[in-house]
């Protein structure tokens, strides 16, 4: 008889589902990542005082 076509809808509903799913998951998992590296990095000393020459100039 062959197959309906009551499932195809059902199907590339689920799809999407887990490729989103998929999709947060590496957004995730990049931020964590991201985050961890931030952490490690130290800041320079000298970054301080640069920091506040540059709020001078736009000031």
């Amino acid at each position: 008889m062959g197959k309906s076509m009551y499932n195809f809808g059902k199907n590339t509903k689920e799809k999407a589902r887990q490729l989103k799913q998929m999709e947060k998951a590496a957004k995730r998992l990049a931020a964590k990542q991201n985050k961890a590296n931030i952490e490690l990095t130290t800041p320079d000393q000298d970054s301080d005082t640069m920091e506040s020459s540059q709020l001078k100039e736009v000031l």
